[in-house]
């Protein structure tokens, strides 16, 4: 009973990201109207959670398993970011849509069944990486994908849409609704109520988003002598991405450490990029691939009882690195031959429609 209640909240807490997440990246969004816009997020999110219920279904230490929904859900909000960067260098919605399906079957399934449930496939459970908030398939994939995108589509981008960013008063309320989400997702991902665990997934999450704004405060100081609503929200968003590996794993002041080193990397990216590119979109990598990667590392070195600092064994921190490669490389690799396939479909329509 317990296990069911858990599940159905993280299921819910993280499917009630989505709609935050697309306030967050407006400018992102595809330029067919508002209404469009929202009805392309619900195709593709649907689409995705679709997809893996069909292929997991077939996986039998998947389906039978109290996780198989959340997850679900982490695939409507994985399928949904995988397609930002589509959205934002193209106006057609056909590109984005396929991209986000092909994407989620390749990429997130695979990678969610390795991570999520090794032993489906024959890894044993302490051979794999600690990822407790799904931050390999989501997160990494998501960043990595939106990395290869960014960088093959630079010639074929419609204009940086930055102006339509929402207000701050905006950008703050989704920030905290998707916090409460992801903290609700953590503890509901854990699937059991400890009375040392859930708190301490509690605390985490509430520490490193905090000082993961200080840390892209300070490198906006240290880039641009500024200080802006915006950039605090960023951070909070970079601390969250951070801790959703190892939000169980971590005390307090290595949750916090955590927040503050990913809010610095991100931030340090992002501003350099934007800079040198004049593309908001480079923010999908900085905050999801950087703090992401900074998270799972700290798993590694900070881990209790597990990390480096605690045993002197490099095992799990090689474990954790040699993880996140993997999932860089497939994530770019799929993105780049799917990229190359909608590119072409999204040419021929344009062509068709001029004749």
């Amino acid at each position: 009973m317990l296990h069911s209640g858990l599940t159905i909240v993280a299921t819910l807490a993280i499917l009630a990201v989505i709609p935050a997440l697309s306030i967050q990246y407006r400018e992102f969004l595809d330029r067919t109207g508002l209404r469009a816009s929202v009805g392309l997020t619900i195709l593709i999110s649907a689409s995705s959670l679709l997809i893996w219920l069909l292929v997991s279904f077939f996986v039998p230490g998947v389906w039978i398993s109290p996780l198989e929904y959340p997850t679900a859900s982490l695939a409507a909000v994985a399928g949904f970011l995988a397609s930002l960067p589509v959205r934002d260098t193209t106006s057609h919605p056909l590109p984005a849509a396929l991209f986000a399906a092909g994407w989620t079957a390749l990429v997130f399934v695979p990678v969610a069944i390795v991570v999520l449930f090794p032993t489906s496939v024959g890894i044993p459970l302490t051979a794999g990486p600690l990822d407790l908030g799904g931050a390999l398939p989501v997160q990494v994939a998501v960043g990595a994908g939106a990395l290869v995108v960014l960088t093959v589509a630079r010639r074929w981008a419609v204009e940086d849409r930055s102006h339509v960013r929402p207000r701050s008063w905006l950008l703050l309320v989704s920030g905290l609704v998707i916090w409460a989400g992801w903290l609700l997702g953590f503890v509901g991902l854990e699937l059991t109520l400890d009375s040392v665990i859930t708190p301490r997934i509690i605390l985490n999450t509430l520490i490193a988003p905090v000082l993961g704004i200080v840390g892209w405060l300070i490198a906006q100081r240290i880039v641009s002598a500024t200080t802006t609503a915006g950039g605090a929200v960023a951070g909070l968003f970079s601390g969250i991405v951070a801790i959703s590996a190892g939000s169980a794993y971590f005390t307090p002041l290595w949750a916090g450490l955590t927040g503050l080193v990913a809010g610095l990397a991100s931030a340090l990216f992002v501003t350099r990029r934007i800079r040198a590119t004049g593309r908001h979109a480079w923010f999908l990598v900085g905050a999801h691939l950087i703090a992401a990667a900074v998270g799972l590392l700290m798993v590694g070195i900070f881990g209790l009882g597990l990390g480096l600092v605690y045993n002197g064994q490099l095992t799990l921190l090689q474990v954790q690195f040699v993880s996140i490669v993997a999932v860089v490389l497939w994530s770019g690799f799929v993105s780049l031959l799917l990229w190359l396939a909608v590119r072409q479909s999204a040419r021929r329509g344009a062509r068709a429609l001029q004749v």
